[in-house]
């Protein structure tokens, strides 16, 4: 009597019922996708950011400048004094360059020159396909600097996940570094991102792709509630969500630079700031729930000439929505650094 393999079944019954939910998915996607294509995701059609608009972004003045980088063409607003100290203002992720946009009249105003870059997959930069790594950040300031021929130390600021890009920045070339000044940054520990479901290869993808930029205008919509500025907020957030690749973009630096922890935890970055006895500055929402407030008493340890500002009852949204506070702290400690 011939001998039933009962496990080698299973497996079998298994593998065909995986089989059947992998295809029933790609063929769900498939039709999802047909609907999408026929109406337009978010009732408009997107288009590559290519030459001929960036031109007559500029023409119609809602463009700046645009830099030629290794990786791809990068949007900078550059305003202030040639002769001025440099700030460099890193955004972190989903807004772009605009999250400074408070930023830029009393820094210009106390007499520096700052550079506010869209990093390459925000605002008006281009959406290279390669992976968005630290390295792929740390680079790019880099050559921006280097472009604009940016030679004195800089001054260098970023928030959320910007805040991680500038250890990285601060810690590969500490000898170009003024100051440090992060706002509520990665680096200190895991924070809050969206769930495993939602960075997995195929499904993510697609979700990002056809429904990332109505999301990311949603989220930003609620974060900024009852904010004056919140109208202008929402008109950019339809501006750079109109651009192909802006919701890939915001997936890609999710799975190679939170999910790896890539830029989560970096205390070597740190203790290399407080080696170099670099000023250093950090504002933080006492009720922040995605980068949490007891990461800065992990930055104090590593850095110990770090100055903490803490904004209370304040949650992670305070970059843009908390400008005026945060720079009634951060305006004198640059003067302190700037104009001995």
């Amino acid at each position: 009597m011939k001998q039933i393999n009962l496990s080698s079944i299973l497996k079998k019954k298994e593998a065909r019922i995986k089989g059947f939910f992998k295809i029933s998915s790609l063929v769900f996607i498939g039709l999802i996708t047909i609907v999408l294509h026929k109406e337009n995701v978010n009732g408009q059609s997107r288009v590559k950011l290519d030459e001929v608009i960036r031109t007559q972004l500029k023409k119609e003045g809602k463009a700046s400048q645009f830099i030629k980088t290794s990786q791809g063409i990068m949007h900078v607003r550059v305003n202030g004094p040639d002769s001025g100290s440099v700030v460099l203002l890193v955004h972190g992720a989903v807004v772009g360059g605009y999250a400074f946009e408070n930023w830029k009249k009393p820094l210009v105003d106390a007499g520096y020159k700052i550079i506010i870059p869209d990093l390459l997959g925000y605002g008006y930069s281009d959406r290279p396909k390669n992976n968005y790594t630290k390295e792929f950040y740390v680079q790019q300031l880099k050559e921006l600097l280097d472009t604009l021929r940016i030679i004195k130390k800089v001054n260098v600021i970023g928030a959320s996940q910007g805040g991680g890009f500038v250890l990285a920045f601060a810690s590969a070339f500490p000898k170009r570094i003024k100051t440090v000044g992060l706002i509520a940054p990665n680096g200190g520990g895991d924070v809050r991102i969206v769930n495993k479901f939602l960075r997995a290869p195929i499904i993510g993808d697609f979700i990002f792709k056809n429904f990332g930029a109505k999301t990311m205008y949603n989220m930003i919509s609620k974060s900024y509630k009852g904010n004056p500025a919140r109208e202008g907020m929402l008109n950019w957030m339809k501006e750079q969500g109109k651009y192909k690749g802006y919701g890939e973009g915001v997936l890609n630096s999710i799975r190679h630079t939170l999910a790896n922890r890539a830029i989560t935890w970096q205390p070597e970055a740190m203790d290399i700031i407080g080696k170099y006895q670099i000023p250093a500055f950090a504002a933080w929402g006492n009720k922040d729930e995605t980068v949490p407030y007891e990461h800065s008493a992990i930055f104090k340890n590593h850095i110990p000439q770090l100055q903490l500002f803490t904004l209370d009852g304040k949650d992670h949204a305070i970059a843009f929505g908390q400008a005026e506070t945060i720079l009634s702290a951060y305006i004198p400690f640059l003067n302190q650094s700037n104009f001995k």
